[in-house]
């Protein structure tokens, strides 16, 4: 039976379709059959996947995490998508899914464990596209972490396309990546005993090279999370 993943967010235009393409690319090198949703268009399924992507896109409304005044300096608010997203977190936790967030997904996580975000870094020209290009940074892992395992060591390059950052983490989390400038590029549970798989990051494993460490086998990784939370595996 195919694994269902769903995407919290995943139209057909722009650069949406990449994410199903790196869970295609990666479930293929795994041997495992995937069906991957676009909960954005069939909310419904949410009762029926196996594990769920939080993908990237705009800000998250800033009233979310208490500084509705700084909102001359969000990006891209959509107050219908955040309900949705929001609202797929709440099935995430209570299904006890495996969850990966992506840039936005990653934001979007924390605010709703009780986190904030920084509205707009000073140093976000170091983490925005570049000529069209996505920027590219290394960042600093944690000894022990799901993303030091995957980057096979403590330093790894990475892509950028973000103006806003974890400010304040939620209390469930443990920072497990920064960048040279102090933001906050992963996180993981602090205490992952008894807790579904969860990994955030801040960059976009869906639009590097799949060989490097931190994309395809992010991808990769979480899928052999689902594949094993699955109560007919």
């Amino acid at each position: 039976m195919a694994i269902r993943i769903g995407l919290s967010y995943a139209p057909s235009s722009g650069p949406y379709p990449r994410y199903a393409q790196a869970v295609r690319s990666a479930a293929a090198r795994l041997g495992l059959s995937v069906d991957v949703i676009d909960l954005w268009k069939h909310p419904d399924e949410a009762a029926r996947i196996d594990g769920i992507i939080f993908t990237g896109g705009g800000d998250v409304a800033p009233d979310r995490f208490g500084r509705a005044d700084e909102i001359d300096r969000c990006e891209g608010i959509k107050l219908p998508r955040d309900d949705h997203e929001f609202r797929m977190c709440e099935i995430a936790a209570e299904r006890a899914l495996p969850t990966l967030g992506i840039c936005r997904g990653e934001q979007l996580l924390n605010v709703h464990f009780g986190g904030t975000l920084i509205t707009h870094m000073p140093t976000a020209r170091e983490h925005v596209k570049r000529n069209h290009e996505d920027a590219r940074h290394s960042i600093t892992t944690v000894r022990g972490s799901a993303v030091a395992q995957l980057a096979l060591g403590e330093r790894a390059d990475v892509n950028s396309s973000h103006h806003q950052a974890v400010d304040r983490l939620a209390e469930p989390f443990a920072v497990t990546a920064r960048a040279g400038d102090g933001t906050i590029e992963a996180y993981e549970w602090s205490q992952p005993d008894g807790k579904p798989f969860l990994l955030a990051v801040q960059w976009h494993p869906e639009r590097m090279n799949q060989t490097e460490p931190l994309a395809g086998p992010i991808f990769e990784r979480f899928l052999k999370a689902v594949a094993g939370s699955r109560s007919d595996a």
